[in-house]
Protein backbone atom coordinates (compact mmCIF):
# COMPACT_ATOMS: atom_id res chain seq x y z
CA UNK A 1 0.00 0.00 0.00
CA UNK A 2 1.40 3.39 -0.98
CA UNK A 3 1.89 6.16 1.54
CA UNK A 4 -0.73 8.26 -0.32
CA UNK A 5 -3.37 5.52 0.01
CA UNK A 6 -2.48 5.03 3.67
CA UNK A 7 -2.95 8.75 4.33
CA UNK A 8 -6.59 8.41 3.23
CA UNK A 9 -7.24 5.62 5.77
CA UNK A 10 -8.90 7.99 8.30
CA UNK A 11 -11.55 8.59 5.63
CA UNK A 12 -12.21 5.16 4.16
CA UNK A 13 -11.75 3.01 7.29
CA UNK A 14 -14.65 4.64 9.23
CA UNK A 15 -16.82 4.35 6.10
CA UNK A 16 -15.94 0.67 5.78
CA UNK A 17 -16.72 0.18 9.46
CA UNK A 18 -20.10 1.90 9.10
CA UNK A 19 -20.92 -0.18 5.98
CA UNK A 20 -20.03 -3.40 7.82
CA UNK A 21 -22.31 -2.48 10.73
CA UNK A 22 -25.28 -1.52 8.56
CA UNK A 23 -25.01 -4.54 6.23
CA UNK A 24 -24.78 -7.00 9.11
CA UNK A 25 -27.68 -5.29 10.85
CA UNK A 26 -29.86 -5.83 7.79
CA UNK A 27 -29.00 -9.43 6.96
CA UNK A 28 -27.55 -11.27 9.98
CA UNK A 29 -28.70 -12.41 13.45
CA UNK A 30 -28.03 -10.56 16.71
CA UNK A 31 -24.71 -12.18 17.66
CA UNK A 32 -23.14 -11.42 14.28
CA UNK A 33 -24.53 -7.88 14.38
CA UNK A 34 -22.90 -7.24 17.74
CA UNK A 35 -19.61 -8.71 16.55
CA UNK A 36 -19.79 -6.56 13.41
CA UNK A 37 -20.44 -3.45 15.48
CA UNK A 38 -17.31 -3.96 17.57
CA UNK A 39 -15.24 -4.89 14.52
CA UNK A 40 -16.47 -1.81 12.70
CA UNK A 41 -15.66 0.35 15.71
CA UNK A 42 -12.11 -1.00 15.95
CA UNK A 43 -11.71 -0.50 12.21
CA UNK A 44 -13.18 3.00 12.09
CA UNK A 45 -12.31 4.50 15.49
CA UNK A 46 -9.30 2.55 16.72
CA UNK A 47 -7.10 2.24 13.63
CA UNK A 48 -7.17 5.80 12.18
CA UNK A 49 -5.32 7.50 15.08
CA UNK A 50 -2.71 4.71 15.02
CA UNK A 51 -2.17 5.21 11.28
CA UNK A 52 -2.04 8.97 11.69
CA UNK A 53 0.74 8.70 14.28
CA UNK A 54 2.53 6.18 12.06
CA UNK A 55 2.59 8.79 9.27
CA UNK A 56 4.01 11.50 11.54
CA UNK A 57 7.70 10.77 10.68
CA UNK A 58 6.86 10.98 6.97
CA UNK A 59 5.28 14.39 7.50
CA UNK A 60 8.37 15.58 9.34
CA UNK A 61 10.40 14.77 6.24
CA UNK A 62 7.98 15.85 3.50
CA UNK A 63 5.84 18.50 5.16
CA UNK A 64 2.65 17.08 3.60
CA UNK A 65 1.34 14.16 1.57
CA UNK A 66 -0.49 15.49 -1.51
CA UNK A 67 -2.66 13.46 -3.84
CA UNK A 68 -5.50 13.79 -6.35
CA UNK A 69 -8.40 11.33 -6.16
CA UNK A 70 -8.92 9.20 -9.25
CA UNK A 71 -5.52 9.94 -10.85
CA UNK A 72 -6.92 13.03 -12.56
CA UNK A 73 -4.87 16.13 -13.30
CA UNK A 74 -4.71 18.48 -10.28
CA UNK A 75 -6.64 21.17 -12.18
CA UNK A 76 -9.77 18.97 -12.54
CA UNK A 77 -9.41 16.34 -9.81
CA UNK A 78 -10.33 16.41 -6.10
CA UNK A 79 -7.22 17.48 -4.24
CA UNK A 80 -6.28 16.20 -0.79
CA UNK A 81 -3.37 17.22 1.40
CA UNK A 82 -2.50 15.32 4.58
CA UNK A 83 -0.45 17.61 6.83
CA UNK A 84 0.14 18.51 10.47
CA UNK A 85 -3.20 20.27 10.82
CA UNK A 86 -4.90 17.10 9.56
CA UNK A 87 -3.20 15.08 12.29
CA UNK A 88 -4.34 17.51 14.98
CA UNK A 89 -7.97 17.55 13.82
CA UNK A 90 -8.14 13.74 13.49
CA UNK A 91 -6.56 13.19 16.92
CA UNK A 92 -8.89 15.77 18.50
CA UNK A 93 -11.91 13.89 17.13
CA UNK A 94 -10.54 10.51 18.26
CA UNK A 95 -9.74 11.66 21.82
CA UNK A 96 -13.37 12.71 22.34
CA UNK A 97 -15.22 10.19 20.18
CA UNK A 98 -13.66 6.99 21.58
CA UNK A 99 -14.41 7.59 25.30
CA UNK A 100 -17.82 9.05 24.46
CA UNK A 101 -18.71 5.95 22.43
CA UNK A 102 -17.57 3.75 25.33
CA UNK A 103 -19.77 5.77 27.71
CA UNK A 104 -22.78 5.36 25.42
CA UNK A 105 -22.62 1.54 25.33
CA UNK A 106 -25.08 1.01 28.17
CA UNK A 107 -26.33 4.53 28.77
CA UNK A 108 -27.40 5.38 25.24
CA UNK A 109 -27.80 5.89 22.40
CA UNK A 110 -26.67 2.24 22.60
CA UNK A 111 -27.54 0.93 19.17
CA UNK A 112 -25.69 0.10 15.98
CA UNK A 113 -27.17 3.04 14.08
CA UNK A 114 -25.52 5.43 16.54
CA UNK A 115 -22.16 3.72 16.08
CA UNK A 116 -22.48 3.86 12.29
CA UNK A 117 -23.37 7.56 12.41
CA UNK A 118 -20.38 8.32 14.65
CA UNK A 119 -18.11 6.53 12.16
CA UNK A 120 -19.55 8.50 9.24
CA UNK A 121 -19.07 11.69 11.22
CA UNK A 122 -15.41 10.86 11.85
CA UNK A 123 -14.90 10.07 8.17
CA UNK A 124 -16.34 13.50 7.31
CA UNK A 125 -14.06 15.18 9.88
CA UNK A 126 -11.02 13.46 8.38
CA UNK A 127 -12.05 14.49 4.87
CA UNK A 128 -12.57 18.10 6.03
CA UNK A 129 -9.10 18.10 7.57
CA UNK A 130 -7.46 16.86 4.36
CA UNK A 131 -9.38 18.38 1.50
CA UNK A 132 -7.68 21.04 -0.63
CA UNK A 133 -10.76 21.62 -2.74
CA UNK A 134 -13.34 24.24 -1.78
CA UNK A 135 -16.42 22.47 -3.15
CA UNK A 136 -15.34 19.21 -1.52
CA UNK A 137 -15.04 21.14 1.75
CA UNK A 138 -18.66 22.24 1.32
CA UNK A 139 -19.79 18.65 0.70
CA UNK A 140 -17.91 17.28 3.71
CA UNK A 141 -19.26 20.03 5.98
CA UNK A 142 -22.77 19.15 4.87
CA UNK A 143 -22.19 15.43 5.53
CA UNK A 144 -20.97 16.28 9.03
CA UNK A 145 -23.99 18.54 9.52
CA UNK A 146 -26.52 15.93 8.35
CA UNK A 147 -25.05 13.39 10.78
CA UNK A 148 -25.30 15.97 13.57
CA UNK A 149 -29.00 16.58 12.80
CA UNK A 150 -29.74 12.86 13.09
CA UNK A 151 -27.68 12.43 16.26
CA UNK A 152 -29.44 15.31 18.01
CA UNK A 153 -32.83 13.73 17.27
CA UNK A 154 -31.67 10.22 18.24
CA UNK A 155 -33.30 10.40 21.68
CA UNK A 156 -36.64 10.35 19.80
CA UNK A 157 -38.11 12.96 22.13
CA UNK A 158 -40.19 15.80 20.77
CA UNK A 159 -37.98 18.58 22.09
CA UNK A 160 -34.83 16.93 20.68
CA UNK A 161 -36.48 16.56 17.27
CA UNK A 162 -37.45 20.23 17.33
CA UNK A 163 -33.90 21.23 18.28
CA UNK A 164 -32.55 19.09 15.45
CA UNK A 165 -34.93 20.68 12.95
CA UNK A 166 -33.98 24.19 14.12
CA UNK A 167 -30.29 23.39 13.70
CA UNK A 168 -31.04 21.97 10.26
CA UNK A 169 -32.86 25.14 9.18
CA UNK A 170 -30.22 27.53 10.51
CA UNK A 171 -27.21 25.60 9.28
CA UNK A 172 -28.50 24.59 5.85
CA UNK A 173 -29.80 28.06 5.08
CA UNK A 174 -26.44 29.58 6.01
CA UNK A 175 -24.53 27.05 3.92
CA UNK A 176 -26.39 28.28 0.84
CA UNK A 177 -24.38 31.48 1.24
CA UNK A 178 -21.21 29.42 1.63
CA UNK A 179 -21.99 27.81 -1.71
CA UNK A 180 -22.51 31.25 -3.27
CA UNK A 181 -19.07 32.21 -1.97
CA UNK A 182 -17.60 29.09 -3.60
CA UNK A 183 -19.28 30.05 -6.87
CA UNK A 184 -17.93 33.61 -6.63
CA UNK A 185 -14.34 32.46 -6.18
CA UNK A 186 -14.69 29.85 -8.93
CA UNK A 187 -16.05 32.48 -11.32
CA UNK A 188 -13.11 34.77 -10.58
CA UNK A 189 -10.30 32.20 -10.57
CA UNK A 190 -11.59 29.28 -12.65
CA UNK A 191 -10.48 26.84 -9.94
CA UNK A 192 -11.85 25.11 -6.85
CA UNK A 193 -8.52 23.91 -5.46
CA UNK A 194 -6.92 26.04 -2.75
CA UNK A 195 -3.72 26.48 -4.74
CA UNK A 196 -5.61 27.38 -7.91
CA UNK A 197 -7.74 29.93 -6.08
CA UNK A 198 -4.64 31.47 -4.50
CA UNK A 199 -2.94 31.85 -7.88
CA UNK A 200 -6.11 33.28 -9.43
CA UNK A 201 -6.66 35.83 -6.66
CA UNK A 202 -3.09 37.11 -6.98
CA UNK A 203 -3.76 38.54 -10.45
CA UNK A 204 -7.08 40.30 -9.84
CA UNK A 205 -7.73 43.98 -10.48
CA UNK A 206 -9.23 46.38 -7.87
CA UNK A 207 -12.87 45.84 -8.87
CA UNK A 208 -12.48 42.06 -8.98
CA UNK A 209 -10.80 42.11 -5.57
CA UNK A 210 -13.99 43.59 -4.09
CA UNK A 211 -15.96 40.68 -5.55
CA UNK A 212 -13.37 38.28 -4.12
CA UNK A 213 -13.69 39.92 -0.70
CA UNK A 214 -17.47 39.53 -0.80
CA UNK A 215 -17.07 35.86 -1.75
CA UNK A 216 -14.65 35.29 1.11
CA UNK A 217 -17.10 36.92 3.53
CA UNK A 218 -19.80 34.53 2.28
CA UNK A 219 -17.46 31.66 3.17
CA UNK A 220 -16.55 32.95 6.62
CA UNK A 221 -19.91 33.97 8.11
CA UNK A 222 -21.65 30.55 7.63
CA UNK A 223 -18.64 28.91 9.28
CA UNK A 224 -18.92 31.34 12.20
CA UNK A 225 -22.56 30.26 12.51
CA UNK A 226 -21.49 26.60 12.59
CA UNK A 227 -18.85 27.50 15.18
CA UNK A 228 -21.50 29.40 17.22
CA UNK A 229 -19.95 32.87 17.44
CA UNK A 230 -22.45 35.46 18.68
CA UNK A 231 -24.85 36.68 17.37
CA UNK A 232 -24.92 33.50 15.26
CA UNK A 233 -24.91 31.03 18.16
CA UNK A 234 -28.45 30.88 19.48
CA UNK A 235 -29.27 27.65 17.60
CA UNK A 236 -26.74 25.81 19.76
CA UNK A 237 -28.51 26.05 23.12
CA UNK A 238 -31.42 23.72 22.32
CA UNK A 239 -29.27 21.44 20.18
CA UNK A 240 -26.76 20.80 22.97
CA UNK A 241 -29.12 20.83 25.93
CA UNK A 242 -31.79 18.54 24.46
CA UNK A 243 -29.62 16.00 22.67
CA UNK A 244 -28.57 12.74 24.39
CA UNK A 245 -25.57 13.30 26.65
CA UNK A 246 -23.13 11.43 24.42
CA UNK A 247 -24.26 13.50 21.45
CA UNK A 248 -23.92 16.75 23.42
CA UNK A 249 -20.33 15.74 24.24
CA UNK A 250 -19.56 15.11 20.56
CA UNK A 251 -21.21 18.33 19.38
CA UNK A 252 -19.43 20.56 21.87
CA UNK A 253 -16.15 18.67 21.92
CA UNK A 254 -15.63 18.14 18.20
CA UNK A 255 -18.14 19.61 15.78
CA UNK A 256 -17.78 23.23 16.90
CA UNK A 257 -14.05 23.38 16.22
CA UNK A 258 -13.51 21.41 13.02
CA UNK A 259 -15.01 23.94 10.53
CA UNK A 260 -12.99 26.79 12.04
CA UNK A 261 -9.61 25.14 11.65
CA UNK A 262 -10.51 23.79 8.21
CA UNK A 263 -11.21 27.35 7.09
CA UNK A 264 -7.75 28.58 8.10
CA UNK A 265 -6.29 26.47 5.27
CA UNK A 266 -8.31 28.52 2.80
CA UNK A 267 -7.93 31.97 4.29
CA UNK A 268 -4.23 32.09 5.07
CA UNK A 269 -3.40 31.51 1.39
CA UNK A 270 -4.47 34.99 0.33
CA UNK A 271 -3.58 38.39 1.84
CA UNK A 272 -7.16 39.55 1.12
CA UNK A 273 -8.37 37.48 4.08
CA UNK A 274 -6.02 38.96 6.67
CA UNK A 275 -8.31 41.96 7.13
CA UNK A 276 -11.06 39.62 8.39
CA UNK A 277 -8.95 38.43 11.27
CA UNK A 278 -9.32 41.44 13.53
CA UNK A 279 -13.15 41.75 13.45
CA UNK A 280 -13.41 37.96 13.88
CA UNK A 281 -11.14 38.22 16.93
CA UNK A 282 -13.34 41.00 18.34
CA UNK A 283 -16.46 38.88 17.79
CA UNK A 284 -14.83 35.93 19.56
CA UNK A 285 -13.83 38.05 22.55
CA UNK A 286 -17.30 39.54 22.97
CA UNK A 287 -18.79 36.05 22.56
CA UNK A 288 -16.66 34.74 25.42
CA UNK A 289 -17.92 37.42 27.81
CA UNK A 290 -21.61 37.60 26.83
CA UNK A 291 -22.03 33.83 26.74
CA UNK A 292 -20.48 33.32 30.17
CA UNK A 293 -22.87 35.91 31.65
CA UNK A 294 -25.75 34.10 29.95
CA UNK A 295 -24.48 30.82 31.43
CA UNK A 296 -24.49 32.39 34.88
CA UNK A 297 -28.18 33.22 34.40
CA UNK A 298 -29.29 29.66 33.59
CA UNK A 299 -31.16 27.30 35.90
CA UNK A 300 -30.99 24.25 33.61
CA UNK A 301 -27.65 22.45 34.09
CA UNK A 302 -27.21 21.42 30.44
CA UNK A 303 -28.18 24.87 29.16
CA UNK A 304 -25.52 26.32 31.44
CA UNK A 305 -22.97 23.98 29.86
CA UNK A 306 -24.24 24.84 26.37
CA UNK A 307 -23.63 28.55 26.97
CA UNK A 308 -20.17 27.69 28.22
CA UNK A 309 -19.49 25.91 24.93
CA UNK A 310 -20.19 29.22 23.21
CA UNK A 311 -18.04 31.12 25.70
CA UNK A 312 -15.05 28.80 25.37
CA UNK A 313 -15.24 28.81 21.58
CA UNK A 314 -15.07 32.60 21.93
CA UNK A 315 -11.59 32.20 23.43
CA UNK A 316 -10.57 29.98 20.51
CA UNK A 317 -11.98 32.35 17.86
CA UNK A 318 -10.38 35.38 19.51
CA UNK A 319 -6.87 33.91 19.16
CA UNK A 320 -7.68 32.32 15.77
CA UNK A 321 -8.81 35.62 14.25
CA UNK A 322 -5.82 37.52 15.58
CA UNK A 323 -3.50 34.82 14.21
CA UNK A 324 -5.03 35.32 10.77
CA UNK A 325 -4.67 39.08 11.08
CA UNK A 326 -1.06 38.92 12.33
CA UNK A 327 0.04 36.38 9.74
CA UNK A 328 0.73 32.70 10.34
CA UNK A 329 4.26 33.10 9.03
CA UNK A 330 5.19 35.40 11.93
CA UNK A 331 6.23 34.32 15.42
CA UNK A 332 3.21 36.03 16.99
CA UNK A 333 0.83 34.46 14.46
CA UNK A 334 2.28 30.98 15.00
CA UNK A 335 1.88 31.37 18.78
CA UNK A 336 -1.72 32.58 18.45
CA UNK A 337 -2.75 29.69 16.20
CA UNK A 338 -1.03 27.12 18.42
CA UNK A 339 -2.69 28.62 21.52
CA UNK A 340 -6.07 28.53 19.75
CA UNK A 341 -5.60 24.88 18.80
CA UNK A 342 -4.36 23.87 22.23
CA UNK A 343 -7.34 25.47 23.96
CA UNK A 344 -9.70 23.88 21.43
CA UNK A 345 -8.16 20.49 22.28
CA UNK A 346 -8.38 21.12 26.03
CA UNK A 347 -11.96 22.35 25.75
CA UNK A 348 -12.94 19.29 23.74
CA UNK A 349 -11.81 17.05 26.60
CA UNK A 350 -13.16 18.88 29.63
CA UNK A 351 -16.45 19.93 28.01
CA UNK A 352 -17.18 16.36 26.84
CA UNK A 353 -16.47 15.21 30.41
CA UNK A 354 -18.77 17.91 31.81
CA UNK A 355 -21.69 16.93 29.58
CA UNK A 356 -21.31 13.22 30.40
CA UNK A 357 -20.83 13.63 34.16
CA UNK A 358 -23.58 16.23 34.60
CA UNK A 359 -25.88 14.25 32.30
CA UNK A 360 -25.39 11.13 34.42
CA UNK A 361 -25.93 13.10 37.63
CA UNK A 362 -29.11 14.86 36.52
CA UNK A 363 -30.59 11.66 35.10
CA UNK A 364 -30.10 9.87 38.42
CA UNK A 365 -31.49 12.84 40.34
CA UNK A 366 -34.44 13.36 38.01
CA UNK A 367 -33.79 17.11 38.16
CA UNK A 368 -31.71 19.55 36.05
CA UNK A 369 -32.50 22.73 38.01
CA UNK A 370 -29.30 24.00 39.64
CA UNK A 371 -31.33 26.02 42.17
CA UNK A 372 -33.29 23.08 43.57
CA UNK A 373 -31.03 20.07 43.03
CA UNK A 374 -28.90 19.25 46.09
CA UNK A 375 -27.27 16.10 47.43
CA UNK A 376 -26.56 14.84 43.92
CA UNK A 377 -23.80 12.48 45.05
CA UNK A 378 -26.12 10.91 47.62
CA UNK A 379 -28.62 10.35 44.84
CA UNK A 380 -25.91 8.71 42.70
CA UNK A 381 -25.17 6.32 45.59
CA UNK A 382 -28.86 5.56 45.95
CA UNK A 383 -28.97 4.76 42.26
CA UNK A 384 -26.21 2.18 42.65
CA UNK A 385 -22.85 3.96 42.28
CA UNK A 386 -20.46 2.53 44.89
CA UNK A 387 -17.50 4.89 44.40
CA UNK A 388 -18.10 8.63 43.74
CA UNK A 389 -16.42 8.48 40.33
CA UNK A 390 -19.03 10.60 38.57
CA UNK A 391 -18.62 13.45 41.06
CA UNK A 392 -14.82 13.14 40.96
CA UNK A 393 -14.82 13.31 37.15
CA UNK A 394 -17.12 16.32 37.24
CA UNK A 395 -14.78 18.23 39.55
CA UNK A 396 -11.76 17.39 37.39
CA UNK A 397 -13.61 18.88 34.42
CA UNK A 398 -14.83 21.88 36.45
CA UNK A 399 -11.33 22.65 37.70
CA UNK A 400 -10.07 22.33 34.14
CA UNK A 401 -12.55 24.80 32.64
CA UNK A 402 -11.95 27.27 35.47
CA UNK A 403 -8.24 27.16 34.58
CA UNK A 404 -6.79 25.89 37.85
CA UNK A 405 -3.50 23.94 37.86
CA UNK A 406 -2.49 21.22 37.19
CA UNK A 407 -5.36 20.60 34.75
CA UNK A 408 -5.22 21.27 31.02
CA UNK A 409 -7.47 24.35 31.08
CA UNK A 410 -4.93 26.22 33.19
CA UNK A 411 -2.18 25.70 30.63
CA UNK A 412 -4.29 26.34 27.52
CA UNK A 413 -5.96 29.49 28.89
CA UNK A 414 -2.67 30.82 30.25
CA UNK A 415 -0.97 30.38 26.87
CA UNK A 416 -3.95 31.83 25.00
CA UNK A 417 -4.33 34.92 27.17
CA UNK A 418 -0.54 35.44 27.15
CA UNK A 419 -0.61 35.41 23.34
CA UNK A 420 -3.28 38.16 23.47
CA UNK A 421 -1.50 40.27 26.08
CA UNK A 422 -1.28 43.93 25.17
CA UNK A 423 -4.70 44.07 23.48
CA UNK A 424 -8.12 44.76 24.98
CA UNK A 425 -9.00 41.12 24.30
CA UNK A 426 -6.76 40.16 27.22
CA UNK A 427 -8.79 42.20 29.72
CA UNK A 428 -12.17 41.01 28.42
CA UNK A 429 -11.13 37.35 28.48
CA UNK A 430 -9.81 37.77 32.02
CA UNK A 431 -13.26 39.00 33.09
CA UNK A 432 -14.83 36.08 31.22
CA UNK A 433 -12.53 33.77 33.19
CA UNK A 434 -13.94 35.15 36.44
CA UNK A 435 -17.43 34.54 35.05
CA UNK A 436 -16.50 30.91 34.38
CA UNK A 437 -15.41 30.46 38.00
CA UNK A 438 -18.68 32.02 39.22
CA UNK A 439 -20.95 29.89 37.04
CA UNK A 440 -19.22 26.64 38.03
CA UNK A 441 -19.49 27.58 41.69
CA UNK A 442 -23.19 27.89 40.98
CA UNK A 443 -23.37 24.54 39.18
CA UNK A 444 -21.25 22.71 41.75
CA UNK A 445 -23.83 23.48 44.45
CA UNK A 446 -25.82 20.48 43.22
CA UNK A 447 -23.35 18.31 45.15
CA UNK A 448 -23.95 20.13 48.45
CA UNK A 449 -25.87 18.12 51.09
CA UNK A 450 -29.63 18.32 50.75
CA UNK A 451 -31.73 19.71 53.59
CA UNK A 452 -34.72 17.71 52.38
CA UNK A 453 -34.96 13.95 53.03
CA UNK A 454 -34.63 11.77 49.95
CA UNK A 455 -37.53 9.64 48.86
CA UNK A 456 -36.63 5.94 48.96
CA UNK A 457 -36.12 4.25 45.60
CA UNK A 458 -37.65 0.89 44.80
CA UNK A 459 -34.77 -1.58 44.55
CA UNK A 460 -36.03 -3.12 41.31
CA UNK A 461 -35.83 0.25 39.58
CA UNK A 462 -32.20 0.83 40.54
CA UNK A 463 -30.21 1.43 37.37
CA UNK A 464 -26.74 -0.07 37.36
CA UNK A 465 -23.60 1.92 36.74
CA UNK A 466 -21.98 -0.16 34.01
CA UNK A 467 -18.25 -0.44 33.69
CA UNK A 468 -18.38 1.28 30.30
CA UNK A 469 -19.95 4.42 31.81
CA UNK A 470 -17.18 4.82 34.35
CA UNK A 471 -14.51 3.84 31.81
CA UNK A 472 -15.60 6.56 29.38
CA UNK A 473 -15.63 9.18 32.14
CA UNK A 474 -12.28 7.99 33.54
CA UNK A 475 -10.54 8.15 30.16
CA UNK A 476 -11.64 11.76 29.63
CA UNK A 477 -10.68 12.69 33.20
CA UNK A 478 -7.26 11.09 32.78
CA UNK A 479 -6.74 13.01 29.53
CA UNK A 480 -7.63 16.29 31.27
CA UNK A 481 -4.92 15.57 33.85
CA UNK A 482 -2.30 14.17 31.46
CA UNK A 483 -2.62 16.97 28.90
CA UNK A 484 -2.04 19.35 31.79
CA UNK A 485 0.99 17.54 33.18
CA UNK A 486 2.54 17.21 29.72
CA UNK A 487 1.26 20.55 28.41
CA UNK A 488 4.74 21.88 27.43
CA UNK A 489 5.38 18.76 25.35
CA UNK A 490 1.94 18.98 23.75
CA UNK A 491 2.43 22.66 22.87
CA UNK A 492 5.78 21.86 21.25
CA UNK A 493 4.12 18.97 19.35
CA UNK A 494 1.36 21.29 18.08
CA UNK A 495 3.89 23.90 16.99
CA UNK A 496 5.88 21.25 15.13
CA UNK A 497 2.81 19.94 13.34
CA UNK A 498 1.75 23.40 12.25
CA UNK A 499 5.07 23.70 10.44
CA UNK A 500 5.93 27.11 11.85
CA UNK A 501 9.45 28.43 11.63
CA UNK A 502 9.35 29.37 15.30
CA UNK A 503 9.73 26.82 18.11
CA UNK A 504 7.00 27.04 20.75
CA UNK A 505 9.05 26.04 23.77
CA UNK A 506 7.04 26.99 26.88
CA UNK A 507 8.10 25.03 29.96
CA UNK A 508 6.61 24.80 33.42
CA UNK A 509 8.71 27.74 34.55
CA UNK A 510 6.68 29.93 32.18
CA UNK A 511 3.28 28.64 33.29
CA UNK A 512 4.09 28.69 37.00
CA UNK A 513 5.71 32.11 36.95
CA UNK A 514 4.65 34.57 39.63
CA UNK A 515 2.67 36.72 37.17
CA UNK A 516 0.67 33.80 35.78
CA UNK A 517 -0.08 32.37 39.22
CA UNK A 518 -1.16 35.81 40.45
CA UNK A 519 -3.45 36.19 37.45
CA UNK A 520 -5.00 32.81 38.28
CA UNK A 521 -5.48 33.91 41.89
CA UNK A 522 -7.08 37.22 40.82
CA UNK A 523 -9.42 35.34 38.47
CA UNK A 524 -10.42 32.95 41.26
CA UNK A 525 -11.18 35.76 43.73
CA UNK A 526 -12.94 37.72 40.98
CA UNK A 527 -15.12 34.70 40.29
CA UNK A 528 -15.99 34.33 43.97
CA UNK A 529 -16.96 38.01 44.12
CA UNK A 530 -19.04 37.70 40.94
CA UNK A 531 -20.79 34.61 42.32
CA UNK A 532 -21.67 36.52 45.51
CA UNK A 533 -23.07 39.33 43.36
CA UNK A 534 -25.02 36.88 41.18
CA UNK A 535 -26.81 35.26 44.14
CA UNK A 536 -27.68 38.65 45.70
CA UNK A 537 -31.12 40.16 45.08
CA UNK A 538 -29.95 42.85 42.61
CA UNK A 539 -27.77 40.36 40.77
CA UNK A 540 -30.57 37.79 40.60
CA UNK A 541 -32.90 40.36 39.04
CA UNK A 542 -30.36 41.23 36.34
CA UNK A 543 -29.70 37.56 35.58
CA UNK A 544 -33.43 36.83 35.44
CA UNK A 545 -33.89 39.52 32.79
CA UNK A 546 -30.93 38.16 30.86
CA UNK A 547 -32.39 34.65 30.99
CA UNK A 548 -35.81 35.93 29.85
CA UNK A 549 -34.37 37.22 26.57
CA UNK A 550 -35.58 34.98 23.73
CA UNK A 551 -34.61 34.71 20.10
CA UNK A 552 -36.34 33.49 16.97
CA UNK A 553 -35.41 32.25 13.53
CA UNK A 554 -35.81 35.77 12.12
CA UNK A 555 -33.56 37.20 14.85
CA UNK A 556 -30.77 34.81 13.92
CA UNK A 557 -30.97 35.70 10.25
CA UNK A 558 -31.03 39.38 11.10
CA UNK A 559 -27.78 38.72 12.96
CA UNK A 560 -26.49 36.73 9.98
CA UNK A 561 -27.18 39.61 7.59
CA UNK A 562 -25.69 42.12 10.03
CA UNK A 563 -22.53 39.99 10.38
CA UNK A 564 -22.05 39.85 6.60
CA UNK A 565 -22.62 43.61 6.22
CA UNK A 566 -20.35 44.57 9.14
CA UNK A 567 -17.51 42.31 8.04
CA UNK A 568 -17.75 43.53 4.45
CA UNK A 569 -17.75 47.21 5.49
CA UNK A 570 -14.69 46.72 7.69
CA UNK A 571 -12.84 44.98 4.87
CA UNK A 572 -13.69 47.66 2.32
CA UNK A 573 -12.51 50.39 4.70
CA UNK A 574 -9.34 48.41 5.34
Amino acid sequence: MSIETLSLAPIYLPLLGAALILVCKSFFPTKIRRLAEYMGTILGLGLPPVIVLFLYPTLQQQGSIDLVIGSYAPSIGINFSFDGLSILMILLAACVTIPTWIYSRKVGPAHSNFTALVLIQNAAISAISMTSDLFNLFVCLEVMGVVAYVLIASSQKGNAVHASFSYLMFSSSAMVFFLLGVFGLYRLTGSLSYDGITQGLAGLGPSEQKTALFSLVLLVVPILLRVAVMPLSLWLIDAHSKAPHAVSALLSGVLLKIPLFALIRVLHLTPLASGMGLPISWAGTITALVAVLSALAQSDAKKLLAYHSISQIGYVVSAWGLALHTGLETQAGALLLAASLFHAFSHALFKALLFLSIGTTTDCSGNRDVYTLRGANHRLRQEGEVLPLTMLCYFIAALSITALPPFNGFFSKTLLTYSLKGGWQYAILSVAGAGTVASFMKLSRIFLPSKQPFEPIVKESLPRFPFTLHLGLSILAALCVLTGIFAPNLIFFIGTLLGGAYALDYGNQFFFSASNLLKTLYTLFGGIALFALAVSKPGSKVLYRLKAMKSSFSDLFLGFAAAIAALLLMLLQH
